[in-house]
């Protein structure tokens, strides 16, 4: 074969990416034996088996390692191409973005953007991953459209826009038996501390910012997501320090309320941030701009 298809490059890269021909078919929009069919004409072309199963999945061979970043880089150019001679609507395009952030990001975040995509854009897709390791590979390779939250580590490797600056702030019951509306250091001190370890949930800059200032707390559970704090906090003496505007959502939801630190916590930085490969892009530019326009007011 001298000539290779470009849907034929569109399944390996799927294949790759996803580790599975089931999932590479949901992501292309086509029938499983459609993949199958195409796997089978790459291996013929190729005169390797590519992909061979591995579990519930599939693993790349030696081969297919080395032709992945060649086709992702070769297909998200040619696409570019593409979006930049087709004109984009938003009101009409079935588009999907796929997004990185934070478990606390989606917890603040989702809701407002998938009610403003509804009214602006009722037939686009969001997918939303985790921030990882690869978040700035990622989004230069085109696998990922946007990454928002504060992740400086991004700074580098990215174009970015500042939506707003954040703090942190102490959430704890409302009806707690020894803090009122002020908290001394002393009661912060001897304060029972729950801490959210989830990936990417901010918990190793307040630890860092603190021991900076030598206050070491007491931390007495740490757990795995954000969503059980109100049930752990409502009924209980402990505290736990979160972003001002999640905060601001739980004790919106009643029996909790919010107490400024009584040590001085560096602010940080809420960014959105793309790859520049997108500076040309109208597809982007408008999600770009919609997510600024609807997270740069919180």
């Amino acid at each position: 074969m001298s000539q290779l298809d470009l849907n034929l490059v569109r399944v390996l890269v799927a294949i790759y990416e996803t580790q599975s021909v089931t999932a590479a078919a949901e992501r292309l929009d086509v029938t499983q034996p459609t993949i199958s069919y195409g796997l089978g004409k790459l291996r013929k072309a190729y005169g390797d088996r590519l992909f061979l199963r591995s579990g519930a999945g599939v693993s790349p061979t030696g081969l297919a390692e080395q032709l992945y970043p060649v086709f992702r880089d070769a297909l998200a150019a040619v696409d570019n191409t593409l979006e930049e001679r087709a004109a984009f609507s938003p009101l009409v395009s079935g588009r999907r973005f796929r997004l990185a952030m934070s478990d606390i990001g989606v917890l603040i975040f989702v809701p407002l953007l998938l009610k403003r995509f509804q009214e602006a854009a009722p037939r686009i897709e969001i997918d939303v991953v985790q921030i990882s390791e690869t978040t700035g590979e990622d989004l230069a390779a085109g696998r990922l459209d946007l990454a928002v939250g504060n992740i400086p580590q991004l700074n580098r490797q990215t174009r970015s826009s500042l939506l707003f600056k954040e703090h942190y702030v102490c959430l704890m019951s409302a009806t707690h038996p020894s803090i009122g509306k002020d908290m001394s250091l002393s009661q912060f001190l001897t304060a029972r501390h729950v801490m959210v370890s989830s990936p990417r949930s901010g918990h190793a800059l307040v630890e860092d910012g603190l021991a900076e200032l030598g206050v070491h707390r007491n931390i007495v559970a740490k757990v795995p997501q954000f969503t059980v704090l109100p049930e752990l906090l409502s009924q209980s003496d402990l505290l736990v320090i979160l972003p001002s505007r999640v905060a601001n959502l739980y004790v919106s939801q009643g029996a909790l309320k919010s107490v400024e630190l009584p040590v001085k916590l560096s602010d940080f930085h809420v960014q959105v941030h793309w790859h520049r490969r997108q500076d040309t892009s109208v597809a982007h530019q408008w999600l770009i701009d919609e997510v600024a326009k609807t997270l740069g007011h919180l």
